[in-house]
């Protein structure tokens, strides 16, 4: 299933805002994009309102801003259930989890704000038509794991022998939608930066910036922040997959950044590249000088 598969079918989903709107073809009215005209024959002569549309504008940007934009109106009429009823379960269905779609990456929406409007209907301009533009930003968390030696794969991997009650995103598999809790909180990583220090005969040391997300409920966040920081700084490295060590030089927690943009954890990191040796050739048969 797509991303736009995966957000219809919550919005659609029982015990979410779908109880409150009305049906089409027998479905709740939630459409990708616009509604079918009012004199469709999926209406079944009922009423067009309440109903919901969205549609996903998706956008590229290399430092993890929003990469996309998720934009749901609700429409309703003075006379039948009020917008202000739905947009909190708009909100519930959608905020604090991760959605999986069958392919790419796992994505998350924040809430940004919700917007009141109004107009008149075009067929019956008698009816006023009143709504609520609810507006998400979308991050997406692709897997961030590369070649050997990987800063990420070590560090994806010493998190989930560290907490394995936890989840790894890039390293764990997530179901279609998933939201992190208290006892099983959501660790992304990232590298943030990588460069060369210095070379010598045998290594090329690098240096570089690991960016740490925490996903858990606001009153387990700190306490999972604190902790993971505590065990880091108290090894003061990490394996890598070659059993090489990968120094942490250097360790800032900030507890008010936002896990979806900037993260709460970054690692200043310095691990080294070993040279391979010139190859020569072997020596087969040996001759006597004539």
């Amino acid at each position: 299933m797509t991303l736009e598969d995966l957000i219809y079918s919550r919005l659609a989903a029982e015990g979410g805002p779908a109880d409150l709107l009305t049906k089409y073809e027998e479905a709740p009215a939630v459409f990708y994009q616009a509604a079918p005209e009012d004199t469709a024959e999926g209406w079944n002569g009922k009423p067009q309102y309440p109903r919901l549309d969205f549609v996903v504008d998706m956008q590229a940007n290399p430092e993890r801003h929003s990469t996309g934009v998720l934009t749901i109106n609700i429409w309703s009429t003075e006379t039948l259930d009020p917008p202000e009823a739905i947009e909190p379960g708009v909100r519930g269905a959608l905020q604090g989890i991760f959605i999986q779609p069958d392919e790419g990456p796992p994505f998350s929406a924040a809430w940004v704000r919700s917007d009141a409007f109004e107009q008149r209907n075009q067929a019956n301009p008698n009816t006023l038509v009143i709504g609520i533009t609810v507006t998400f930003d979308l991050f997406a968390f692709p897997n961030q794991e590369t070649t050997d030696p990987d800063p990420i794969l070590a560090i994806n991997e010493f998190t989930h022998a560290w907490a394995q009650e936890a989840l790894v995103i890039g390293r764990d598999p997530l179901r279609r939608f998933e939201a992190p809790t208290a006892g099983r909180p959501f660790f992304y990583f990232r590298l943030a930066a990588l460069q060369t220090e210095r070379e010598t005969n045998t290594v090329a040391w690098m240096t570089g910036t690991i960016a740490g997300h925490i996903f858990a409920p606001a009153e387990a966040r700190l306490t999972w922040l604190k902790a993971l920081t505590d065990a880091l700084a108290y090894r003061g490295e990490v394996l890598m997959l070659d059993t090489s060590p990968m120094f942490i030089t250097r360790l800032k927690a900030d507890s008010t950044a936002d896990p979806l943009t900037t993260g709460q954890l970054r690692l200043s990191i310095r691990f080294g590249l070993l040279r391979r040796p010139k190859y020569a050739h072997t020596l087969i048969t040996a001759h006597k000088p004539i």
